[in-house]
């Protein structure tokens, strides 16, 4: 299996980025080849530049001959600019291709068209983004994967270790302590913090790689409870680790990759979790420690971690352990065996 991505990172603080880089290291574990374009990482086995639509010597040079299967993880997901770049590799090498995409944008007709022809299998990372291209391409094979989380690293800590995390970090020892890790935008509903009660604290980690809306910015460094981190965390689970709550009040749609990387790494420390019903987080069954709330209004927010606080025994843990990187290693290397055996092959 040839992996070609251009949103593969040494530092993986982003959705996409930490999908596609984390899958490829694991894929590269078991023999996969691992081409990295436009882009710099040291798990690279080549690394190449290449124009919008995959038509560079250069790119088809570093894949070789190979009838194996390619698996493409595209940074824009399912733009005209990826279902381009999806036909050139179906057209100009000898293997069938797959594409996963981690969020199904709404297509046009041309868009449509070069995914159905070029006869690639796509892959999803959610179950309404699976439906969503089952009905768009019926006859092209749609396969869905629970993807996200290491739950041996991001696990629950007992009260003295969350004491010495806190202490690392100078955090408040003495207060609930809301956490959310993403972008800086108001897209993705970041300004509800600035409603939170001085009782809590809030811990802000937003990712180095994307660009910041500075109002907002300023807007959240002007609250005394509010801690921002900007710069790449390595341990960031510690920082999962030291906190009660974790907060996802993303409502609008393609903020997030269709599976929220950073809900899952709360619900596999096991931490009180409010959230909206986002994409495959809509189809979580109910359990201690989750409260979803359909429209995040922010005016609530208040009382939504109030209500999570009266959870007893929480259990977040429980739905984490689905998504562990492990099971979709194993469901992707399924996917390569029946490319590489031909048996997907055109």
């Amino acid at each position: 299996m040839v992996i070609i991505s251009d949103c593969l990172r040494n530092n993986v603080d982003e959705g996409a980025i930490k999908l596609a880089s984390t899958l490829s290291k694991k894929l590269k574990q078991i023999g996969a080849k691992i081409v990295a374009v436009n882009s710099e990482c040291d798990f690279a086995d080549v690394e190449v530049k290449a124009n919008k639509t995959f038509s560079n010597k250069s790119l088809y040079d570093s894949i070789g001959d190979t009838t194996d299967g390619i698996l493409y993880i595209p940074f824009a997901s399912n733009t005209l600019g990826s279902a381009i770049r999806v036909f050139s590799l179906s057209r100009r090498t000898k293997s069938k291709v797959s594409v996963l995409f981690t969020i199904s944008w709404e297509m046009g007709a041309l868009t449509k068209l070069l995914l159905k022809a070029s006869g690639c299998q796509i892959i999803t990372i959610s179950q309404d983004s699976n439906t969503y291209f089952k009905r768009a391409f019926p006859n092209l094979q749609i396969i869905n994967i629970k993807t996200g989380v290491d739950c041996s690293r991001f696990c629950k800590v007992d009260a003295q270790k969350k004491k010495e995390l806190r202490q690392k970090y100078k955090l408040p020892l003495d207060k609930t302590i809301l956490l959310h890790v993403g972008h800086l935008k108001y897209g993705r509903n970041v300004d509800t913090f600035l409603n939170v009660d001085e009782k809590y604290y809030v811990v802000l980690v937003f990712s180095s790689v994307t660009e910041k809306e500075r109002s907002l910015m300023k807007a959240l460094e002007s609250k005394d409870n509010i801690r921002i981190i900007c710069d790449y965390v390595p341990n960031v689970e510690e920082i999962y680790q030291a906190s009660d709550i974790y907060v996802f009040p993303v409502v609008e749609e393609n903020n997030s990759i269709d599976i929220p990387l950073s809900v899952l790494e709360a619900a596999s420390c096991n931490l009180s979790i409010v959230s909206t019903a986002y994409k495959e987080i809509s189809f979580w069954d109910k359990r201690d420690g989750l409260y979803i709330v359909n429209d995040f209004n922010k005016e609530l927010i208040n009382q939504y971690v109030e209500a999570a606080m009266q959870f007893e025994n929480i259990e977040t843990d429980s739905i984490a352990k689905a998504y562990d990187w492990k099971n979709a290693v194993e469901n992707l290397q399924s996917v390569i065996n029946d490319l590489d055996n031909g048996i997907n092959k055109r």
